[in-house]
């Protein structure tokens, strides 16, 4: 049994190689995979909408912890894929702090870019095991 899951189609390979690529926290190579105008969100947190805020997400997440990714399953219709994962976030100011986060994503992609990102995630589990509060003060 591999340990990765098999791509069927070219988007599902572009979204597999981009979940590789968060292990190196460089945020100019994520941002070739989305599409100009895309969307992200982590639930519940607020979407984020085009390449500037994406950027600025991307940047408080690395600034605060590392982030590689552990793909599970990957699924796909027309241009819609499903992942289900579990992201191991290890922190920045005490790295023997890792925490896994089960994440299912759901990404729209169109000429091979995301054009929209909705992961689902329970935030507490992320915010208590780094000991970090990354929603909103307000929400918490």
């Amino acid at each position: 049994m591999s340990d990765m899951p098999i791509a069927y189609n070219d988007d599902e390979a572009m979204v597999l190689e981009f979940l590789d690529h968060w292990d190196s926290g460089n945020v100019d190579v994520l941002l070739d995979y989305f599409a100009e105008g895309a969307s992200y969100i982590d639930m519940p947190l607020p979407p984020r909408h085009g390449l500037d805020q994406i950027r600025l997400y991307l940047e408080k997440i690395f600034s605060a912890f590392a982030v590689r990714i552990e793909t599970l399953n990957i699924a796909s219709r027309d241009t819609i894929i499903f992942t289900e994962r579990v992201d191991y976030l290890q922190s920045n100011s005490d790295p023997s702090v890792v925490v896994p986060l089960p994440v299912t994503g759901v990404m729209e992609v169109r000429e091979g870019k995301i054009v929209a990102w909705r992961d689902h995630l329970d935030l507490r589990t992320a915010e208590d095991g780094l000991g970090i509060t990354i929603r909103p003060v307000e929400n918490a």
